[in-house]
């Protein structure tokens, strides 16, 4: 076990290894590692993301309280990571990245505890320190982390669908996924100096489409007649999906969510037009987002619905030099929507 030193701050900077920042911005946080020992003074495990608060001791002797936001609770729930593994008092050694922002401020990734344990608490992050990990998208299993007690189960694509482990299915339908960072434009990357992720998560604000509805969480799909309903467990922000509908899109109101109309090309084949959407940016690290944008879905269900292939192609010729595309599976794991109750920061 690696031995910790009382409130003893060390750092060790490291090669980058490309991580991307699901939440964040690249311009708010350093590329490098940053390793730190200290006391976990408080644990806070809530909506949006989960938060560290860490004190340790400055090179002049002074004691500092580092404030660290991790993933979420469904991410590392997954994998098996839970609050009760923490203790508030307990000497743990950290590894993250600090903000060019702020000076209190770290992304954190990894924890190992004194028992020896390591922690992963991004889910795409690799394990540094032991063998002995608990989480990592690597230990997802196809268990629902929240039982189904209280979502009525429909037919066909009408029920909760949730993201699959990895290596747990065959490939999906639609395998034509892309780098975003590689289709930004500059003015889409200029975004980025007004994007403030710790702002925007401290004041529980929602993001628009497309981000929205297409986070690492369950969704649930609800069958109105000629409306389709779609929630995200992320944010538990309704959207709608207006079927057989002859009312021009230019005629609605530009909005965070868009207007979305759907059609049914077969009887497991959805296909969503959007458009008049106005969040500004097309994801969480920052990325620009014009009002010209718009986004096709593509839903498939497989023939023994029990599994759902998505294809997503967001379109701005100003913010993206060619269309982005999101592709993946959900899979029906008969799991609950649990309640999104997130608190603003102090």
């Amino acid at each position: 076990m690696i031995g910790f030193t009382k409130y003893l701050l060390l750092i060790s900077i490291v090669a980058f290894t490309g991580t991307v920042f699901g939440h964040h911005s690249f311009s708010h946080f350093n590329e490098e590692y940053t390793e730190m020992e200290g006391t976990l003074v408080e644990l806070r495990w809530k909506n949006p993301h989960i938060f560290f608060f860490v004190e340790t001791q400055e090179p002049n002797g002074d004691l500092k309280t580092w404030e660290m936001e991790t993933g979420t609770i469904y991410m590392v729930g997954r994998a098996g990571v839970s609050e009760d593994l923490f203790t508030e008092g307990e000497k743990i050694r950290v590894a993250g990245h600090t903000s060019r922002l702020y000076p209190d401020k770290f992304h954190l990734k990894n924890v190992l505890l004194a028992s020896g344990k390591e922690i992963v608490t991004v889910a795409t992050s690799p394990p540094r320190w032991t063998e002995q990990v608990i989480g990592g998208k690597g230990q997802w299993t196809n268990t629902a982390l929240h039982a189904n007690v209280n979502v009525a189960k429909g037919e066909g694509i009408f029920r909760v669908w949730s993201p699959a482990a990895s290596g747990s299915i065959p490939d999906p339908l639609f395998t034509d996924g892309n780098n975003l960072e590689t289709l930004l434009t500059n003015d889409s990357k200029a975004a980025r100096e007004t994007w403030d992720a710790y702002a925007f998560d401290k004041n529980c604000r929602i993001p628009g489409l497309p981000r929205v509805n297409f986070g690492p969480h369950p969704h649930q799909f609800i069958d109105q007649r000629d409306q389709i309903i779609i929630i995200s467990e992320e944010f538990n922000v309704p959207r709608t999906i207006y079927l057989n509908s002859d009312i021009p899109p230019e005629s609605q109101p530009l909005s965070p969510m868009g207007y979305s109309m759907g059609q049914w090309e077969d009887d497991r084949t959805l296909v969503v037009s959007t458009s008049r959407i106005n969040f500004p940016y097309i994801n969480l690290s920052g990325a620009g987002q014009s009002e010209e944008v718009t986004i096709t879905e593509r839903y498939v269900l497989s023939e023994d619905e029990t599994r759902l292939d998505y294809r997503i192609e967001v379109t701005d010729r100003i913010m993206l030099k060619q269309p982005y595309i999101m592709s993946g599976t959900w899979l029906d794991l008969d799991e609950g929507m649990a309640i999104y109750d997130c608190q603003v920061g102090e």
